[in-house]
């Protein structure tokens, strides 16, 4: 079942759900990785992760949005 139901959620909502949830458990790690790093290069490479996957959080929230709206 892709679509939502009044008493269960859909396989879609699911997916977009646990995958937001994993980015943002992602970005915490190498948010307080990246503020810690001492150096430079270190940093930068860990922002390197950080910046796509922030993005990523935003375009599964939106297409969560657009999934309930639609």
């Amino acid at each position: 079942m892709l679509r939502s139901s009044p008493d269960r959620f859909g396989a879609v909502a699911v997916t977009i759900h646990w995958s937001t949830a994993i980015l943002i458990v992602a970005l915490l790690g190498s948010g307080f990785r990246a503020a810690h790093a001492l150096d430079p290069v270190t940093k930068v490479a860990i922002l390197r992760f950080h910046i796509p996957a922030a993005l990523a959080v935003v375009s599964t929230t939106l297409a969560r949005v657009v999934w309930w709206i639609a």
